[in-house]
């Protein structure tokens, strides 16, 4: 194989082959890019003089380079090791016309060749990260369910033990009103639970995003009743100015996550007594939903939505607020948090239009 490179045979072999190839002979002095067949030209789109400075070219980016060049030592050495003369690299190659496949690079030495075979994974690559990103959202999805299935579940055993302890006095409207109660909050845990499963899909396991014109009055007054008992508890109201075009076009079960998890949110920090004020905007390349809260001051710190978030815990009641973050940014929507003067902290849901349609 020493004469490879004068070998018509070969390279009459290699140039109809279908996986892009390329011989580079390595010596002390350095590299040197003897051939690449057709399917390389075709595909990938360096010529031979182009070669010269492969790394450079298919890795443009410099910490990525050096991650690739390390992890290629490393499996060059355990292959020297076990005595094999290939392995193999997934790498993420930039081609000439300054797009991005992913390869499956195969090396293997001959003497002083050494032969790159590019096994094109990029339709593999791209469908297992959306099955990760199927299983990320499902875990999501799952998370919140969990998360707003245990308000109601708890109040429904609160409203059990004192119907329990106190069936003897109650008078038939006291005893009217728990079960009207109780019947409110089984039938909001079994709404949830029900859009749960009707929101994903039963073959992969996956959220399916499905934006619907949603009346912003309606939708508001019911996620209302859910929360009324949690909020007259604390003697906050919802007080609702919306502007005259009062819909918004958006998935309805994600709008309902980030709505509940914001108001979740402002209700465990502490906040007692006094109004959250919710209104809408209708802007040419945007909607948004705003809650605002003029009354009580929150640190903004760290929290989603705010300038150099990068490092959150997603332990305790923030975790609703990550959670409705990640889902938004998804799905062609933000979560921007703010501070506006005389003490107003501002929560906007803000969807832009033309991803979503």
């Amino acid at each position: 194989m020493e004469n490879i490179t004068n070998s018509d045979s070969f390279l009459k072999i290699a140039d109809i082959m279908v996986m892009p190839v390329m011989i580079v002979n390595s010596s002390a002095s350095g590299n040197d890019y003897l051939y690449s067949n057709n399917a390389f030209l075709t595909e990938i789109g360096y010529n031979l003089h182009g070669l010269q400075d492969w790394f450079e070219k298919a890795y443009p980016d410099q910490d990525y380079r050096k991650e690739i060049i390390c992890s290629r030592d490393k499996r060059q050495e355990i292959a020297k090791k076990y005595g094999h003369s290939y392995f193999h690299l997934e790498t993420k190659v930039c081609c000439a016309d300054g797009s991005y496949y992913w390869y499956d690079i195969y090396e293997t030495r001959i003497d002083n060749l050494t032969v790159f075979t590019f096994l094109n994974i990029n339709e593999l690559e791209i469908e297992n990260n959306r099955l990760k990103d199927a299983v990320e959202e499902k875990n999501l999805l799952l998370s919140h369910i969990v998360q707003d299935v245990r308000d109601p579940l708890l109040v429904i055993r609160t409203l059990l033990d004192n119907l329990y302890h106190n069936n003897q006095g109650l008078e038939k409207k006291q005893f009217d009103n728990i079960l009207s109660d109780l019947g409110l909050h089984v039938g909001h845990a079994t709404n949830l639970l029900n859009a749960a499963l009707f929101r994903t899909g039963i073959e992969r396991g996956a959220f399916s995003f499905q934006p619907d014109l949603i009346e912003l009055e309606s939708f508001l007054k019911k996620r209302y009743e859910s929360l009324r008992h949690r909020l007259t508890k604390k003697n906050i109201r919802l007080l609702f100015k919306l502007d005259f075009h009062k819909i918004i076009f958006y998935d309805r079960f994600i709008l309902e996550i980030a709505f509940v998890s914001i108001i979740n949110y402002i209700v465990l920090t502490g906040k007692q007594d006094g109004d959250i004020v919710i209104s809408n905007i209708d802007e040419n390349y945007f909607q948004s939903l705003i809650i605002a809260d003029e009354q009580t001051s929150y640190d903004l710190e760290g929290k989603p939505g705010t300038p150099g978030n990068t490092n959150l815990n997603t332990d305790g009641f923030n975790a609703g607020l990550l959670n409705a973050e990640k889902i938004l940014e998804e799905h062609g929507g933000k979560l921007l948090t703010y501070k506006k003067p005389y003490n107003t902290t501002v929560w906007e849901i803000r969807i832009n239009k033309y991803n979503v349609l």
